[in-house]
């Protein structure tokens, strides 16, 4: 599911705990490259796809999470550019089946791992070698192919909403309370 990030921030600055209840984290936000950056890869796929993309301007937040499915779901949260997949990601350069997240039960850390993809899965700037889980804790910058996205538990939402808005606007007047970010007054 696609979720805009001004109204997911917005909802936050409001109520953060309903965001916490209503949205299943972790979640990614996908950003659109700075305006005048190239794509690094060339090798694309067209299969389709409506290409609901992200602007500069608007983020989406994908759920990570598992998408009720057939009778035996394969292991994991499937990221990749089909429909069958958990996180549906509508970006050429991104593979059918790219990468697959999962959550140790013990620890409550998740884990990102590529899936053969053609493209690649970078973590924090690093090529991930294929099948090997890297672990995320609360925040991580990942790259599927092109697509750019920070990986966010709940407990870092906040500080990316304030560095997001640090990044994007100008003479922005939001501060952090006792409470976590506030409207400017």
């Amino acid at each position: 599911m696609h979720l805009k990030f001004s109204v997911l921030a917005s909802q936050f600055l409001d109520d953060p705990q309903s965001v916490r209840r209503a949205v299943c984290w972790p979640v990614l936000v996908w950003e659109a490259p700075p305006m005048g950056v190239r794509p690094l890869f060339t090798r694309s796929t067209l299969t389709g796809l409506s290409l609901h993309r992200p602007t500069v301007a608007e983020p989406l937040v994908l759920e990570v999470r598992k998408r009720p499915q057939g009778v035996i779901p394969p292991p994991g949260i499937r990221l990749g550019r089909t429909p069958d997949n958990d996180v549906v990601v509508e970006d050429p350069t991104v593979s059918r089946v790219h990468a697959t997240f999962t959550e140790e039960k013990h620890t409550r850390v998740w884990y990102v791992a590529d899936s053969g993809s053609h493209n690649g899965t970078w973590h924090n700037g690093t090529l991930l070698i294929p099948g090997r889980p890297t672990p995320l804790f609360d925040r991580a910058s990942l790259r599927f192919g092109d697509m750019l996205a920070t990986f966010l538990q709940f407990s870092a939402f906040n500080e990316f909403i304030l560095d997001w808005l640090a990044r994007h606007s100008r003479g922005s007047r939001t501060h952090v309370g006792e409470g976590g970010l506030t409207r400017g007054g």
